[in-house]
């Protein structure tokens, strides 16, 4: 319960520093558009984005910028395995006409890890990452940056008293709740093909300290990476 308690507080201490940045964001001056940003669609506007890659074969979003650099997003995905929806909240704060750094946090909720409509306990994902972007020319997007995942199983009991989670083909026995938190290291970019419209990839190495995340990292593969298309709306 303690180690529960500790990952709950960070948690919530990085979305209370959200919150607080992006009420320091409004006051300052406004960025420049920038055609190529998967991120924020503009004050008052919306968008909507597609994608796929591992370990997510289909996803999708709906998003809302109250400003312009603040947005919230609805997403849902399915994995080979599992199926997730959450959100994805993310604030910038504009170092220079084409320079930004980001907060980007999504929240995922797995029903069930116990295939797509199994029966298994649900588990909970959050993945933020500190971005540093840049804006080349007119229609590119570079981004680098480093984050954590932090993952929480809700386990079910079996007649031995014993807690029991499932991921994927993986059946996690033990006394306590299952948890993890590991580092992480990304790069992307993104290229405008219409005045609205944005096609993207990202991708990230998922570690322990220094080095990749082993048998430990219940997501699979240590890596993943997304490739898709946004539309402003």
């Amino acid at each position: 319960m303690h180690n529960q308690s500790v990952l709950l507080t960070v948690l919530a201490s990085l979305f209370s520093t959200s919150i607080a940045l992006a009420d320091s964001v409004d006051s300052a001056p406004p960025a420049s558009t920038w055609k190529a940003d998967p991120l924020f669609p503009g004050a008052g506007h919306g968008s909507i984005g597609v994608g796929s890659g591992i370990p997510f074969l289909g996803m999708g979003e709906v998003a809302y910028a109250p400003t312009s650099n603040f947005a919230i997003g609805a997403i849902v995905g399915v994995t080979p395995f599992v199926f997730g929806a959450g959100i994805r909240p993310r604030v910038g704060v504009p170092l220079g006409e084409r320079t930004r750094i980001s907060l980007v946090s999504p929240i995922l909720w797995y029903p069930t890890g116990d295939g797509l409509f199994g029966n298994g306990a649900p588990w909970f994902l959050a993945q933020p990452s500190l971005r540093l972007e840049r804006s080349i020319g007119q229609r590119l997007y570079v981004n680098g940056g480093f984050g954590a995942i932090a993952a929480i199983g809700f386990p079910t009991h079996d007649t031995s008293g014993q807690t029991v989670v499932t991921y994927n083909d993986r059946r996690v026995v033990g006394t306590g709740t299952p948890w993890g938190v590991w580092n992480t290291v990304g790069i992307g970019g993104a290229v405008s093909v219409f005045d609205r419209t944005t096609v993207f990839a990202d991708g990230i190495l998922i570690m322990r300290g220094v080095e990749l995340a082993g048998d430990e990292w219940i997501g699979g593969p240590p890596f993943a990476f997304t490739v898709g298309i946004t539309r402003v709306l």
